[in-house]
């Protein structure tokens, strides 16, 4: 022990500087330590604690300059004075940061306690009975107690949010309350004649008024930052949360608006199918079309909130662009039609290139645009163009534009217009909810891109952007004719007039991967029967220029190339009158309508064979075949489905009373009105209403007569509709 206690004065020794220079490095150090308090607390304004720790530093440089004053005004006063300093320093520290730490227990009402009771002792032993060696253990032990509690409430409160912070109040805290117990324990007897003269004086004062302060300071401003970066991350989670929540929110009641009004928009279907007052039929086309407008509003609300709500990874597939993209287009061409602009597709790249792409993804992306600039392009082009601008041993660089002929973008709204809810002037003109080009965007966010605009007034728009996409490890090309159960990648002539076939069959043969070109009518089916060689012709037999039989006795007269290719009737007029009439004109098989994607894989499948084709077309006669939506849903989304549903149903009845107009006036185009409805009802599942437009059909063709037939078939389109409704209430329940 008494080599312990001789090393220990020793190492004091070293330390020990002269009384007069700590102070002076004391007052120093205060004064560096009250401006980084400052400082902290101005850029913390609202944290509790922070104002009060400035003033700890003040009343500990009042106390050591009490202490400084000794000798120098009377001893009993300079004592009390800076001993009192210290003591309420001592306790505007544990204040501070337990307000800082939101502290609320005992230990600090004890602390204050025991610190007023070793005011009253320090007083005691001072003017009552003078003991300089009570005073100084009156003092370690009310710094020990301060350090003891800072301790328990840092490694209790603080060491979890606050780590770094902690380990730095926790060590010197701890080098604190154990130099105070040392001195306490091993310090000899001190006379009043030489107690500034004592190393443990010196060192403690070094210790307590030098060390302590800095890292007492670096330790607040480590508290001030790791709260802001808690309070950050708790606004970041809170912020993520709250997104989940308004997305979820979103897409539940949009998915619980859009059921029950498609119910409503049958119902009004119905009140307008069966009133006769005028006044009643305005009404119900007004909530029609209220209706119609609410649900294209849902819809985008709800594919902008599911954007927010799911932050899946990106799912790549090895695709052979070029034809994946000519695919696309070919579903998009009709909405150009529609309003006689010319459509354009220029792909340059290679013609067998295969990447990985997130097909889904891109595919809303480029229909957005495009679907952009036909709503916005009266006149002229709409021409997507895909230029290779970068490429390596292991990717592409690929740039995506969509080009119109528009009316142009002013050059202040640019800039706004992937935001949600905000529309050119153009767009407040057209109508719509402004959430398109926001869509567009986040996905765009989604495949590391970002969308440029670029936009000349009277000239027309560039929607552009470029993405970086991995070359595929195996060309599809090759892997074509490997399949066992069907052929893939057959060059197909489509020839269909009515959109949603069109629709359903491309989407269909781009599922294997078929190049796919598009005629809309029997003139246009010859022209490119003249121009291209097709691996096979899915041919309908009425069309709005020519019956298929028309088309096929062309052909035998006129020079083309496709004297070799089997023909696939694609047709509903299934009599076995017709089948043999098909067959006897060198048809090779039948795909029957509605369109089943098996039927018609295993049909293209057989035509490249000399196997002899299985006709067979199975169609359950019921007013509505739940099984349609499921065929639908394999190859479009939800609500693309719910809107081919709803343009039918709401268009039935004034399709057939126009079937009843033009019966007398137009016997003919009456026919191909009645075939298209009966094509269309079988495809959505009211088989009994299509095969009863087919019969009329077929007796119109053979110049029989109708007697009630229009009638009959009005009335069971209403008791298909009531059929269908009560399969959507079901599926509300």
């Amino acid at each position: 022990m008494p080599v312990f206690i001789s090393s220990l004065k020793i190492a004091v020794g070293v330390l020990m500087l002269d009384s007069f220079t700590l102070y002076f490095a004391s007052i120093a150090v205060m004064t560096v330590m009250t401006l980084l308090n400052f400082l902290t607390w101005r850029t913390n304004k609202h944290v509790p604690g922070t104002l009060l720790y400035i003033s700890y530093p003040l009343l500990l440089l009042a106390a050591i300059v009490g202490f400084a004053l000794i000798g120098k005004i009377p001893e009993k006063l300079a004592i009390t004075f800076a001993n009192s300093m210290m003591f309420l320093a001592s306790i505007v520290h544990c204040l501070s940061l337990s307000q800082f730490l939101n502290y609320r227990g005992r230990g600090f009402k004890f602390v204050c306690l025991f610190t007023a009771a070793s005011a009253l002792l320090l007083v005691y032993f001072t003017f009552f009975q003078p003991s300089m060696r009570s005073r100084v253990y009156i003092s370690d032990f009310q710094h020990i107690v301060e350090a003891a509690f800072l301790l328990f409430v840092f490694f209790k409160y603080a060491r979890k949010p606050y780590p770094n912070a902690s380990i730095v109040y926790i060590i010197i805290l701890t080098l604190v309350a154990a130099s105070f117990i040392t001195r306490t324990i091993f310090m000899d007897r001190v006379a009043q004649q030489d107690a500034i003269l004592n190393p443990w004086f010196d060192s403690l004062l070094f210790l307590n008024s030098v060390i302590a302060p800095m890292f007492y300071a670096a330790g607040m401003a480590l508290l001030c930052n790791e709260r802001r970066e808690l309070r950050l991350n708790k606004l970041t989670e809170k912020a993520h949360k709250d997104l989940e929540i308004r997305g979820l929110f979103l897409s539940t009641i949009s998915h619980e608006i859009r059921t029950p009004l498609n119910g409503i928009l049958g119902s009004a279907q119905l009140v307008l199918n069966q009133t006769s007052d005028s006044r009643n039929k305005a009404y119900c086309e007004a909530i029609i079309n209220s209706a119609e407008s609410l649900n294209l509003l849902v819809d985008k609300v709800l594919e902008y909130a599911s954007l927010d709500q799911h932050d899946e990874a990106l799912y790549e597939e090895d695709i052979e662009f070029k034809t994946w993209l000519q695919n696309l287009c070919l579903l998009l061409s009709p909405l150009a039609e529609q309003k006689q602009l010319k459509f354009e597709l220029a792909c340059n790249i290679p013609d067998k290139a295969c990447y990985y792409c997130d097909q889904q993804k891109l595919r809303q992306i480029i229909i957005n645009l495009v679907g952009n600039a036909i709503k916005f392009t009266d006149t002229g082009t709409v021409k997507v163009q895909i230029d290779l601008i970068n490429e390596t041993q292991l990717d592409h660089t690929l740039k995506v534009s969509v080009l119109d002929s528009g009316p142009g973008i002013e050059k202040d709204e640019i800039d706004y217009l992937t935001e949600p809810y905000i529309q050119s002037s153009a767009g407040k003109e057209k109508g719509g909810t402004g959430l398109g080009l926001a869509i567009t965007s986040r996905l765009l966010d989604k495949i590391n891109s970002q969308l440029e605009i670029t936009s000349e007034l009277g000239v027309g728009s560039v929607f552009s952007f470029n993405m970086t996409l991995a070359i595929g490890e195996l060309s599809l090309v090759e892997q074509r004719h490997q399949s066992k159960d069907y052929l893939t990648g057959l060059d197909v002539l489509l020839v269909e007039d009515l959109d949603l076939n069109q629709k359903i069959a491309v989407e269909f043969m781009a599922d294997d991967e078929h190049k796919i070109k598009l005629a809309k009518d029997g003139k246009s089916a010859i022209e490119l029967m003249k121009k291209y060689h097709f691996d096979v012709v899915l041919l309908d037999m009425n069309l709005p220029d020519l019956t298929g039989q028309q088309v096929l006795k062309t052909l035998k007269r006129v020079e083309h190339k496709n004297q070799r290719t089997p023909v696939l009737a694609f047709t509903a007029s299934l009599s076995p009158d017709e089948i043999k009439e098909y067959l006897a004109l060198g048809i090779k098989d039948i795909v029957g309508k509605p369109l089943k994607q098996e039927k018609l894989r295993q049909a293209l499948s057989d035509s490249q064979s000399t196997q002899t084709a299985s006709i067979a077309v199975e169609l359950i006669d019921t007013l509505y075949d739940e099984t349609a939506t499921e065929t639908l849903t394999s190859s479009f989304s939800i609500d693309e489905v719910s809107s081919i549903y709803n343009e039918f149903i709401l268009s039935a009845r004034n399709k057939l009373s126009r079937c009843q107009a033009l019966l007398e006036q137009d016997p003919e185009q009456c026919i191909k009105l009645l075939h298209r409805q009966a094509s269309t009802a079988m495809q959505l599942g009211f088989n009994s209403y299509g095969l009863a437009l087919k019969k009329i059909e077929r007796r119109l063709l053979d110049k029989k007569p109708l007697s009630n037939s229009l009638n009959e078939a009005s009335t069971l389109w209403q008791h298909s509709l009531e059929a269908y409704l009560r399969y959507v209430r079901q599926g509300l329940g």
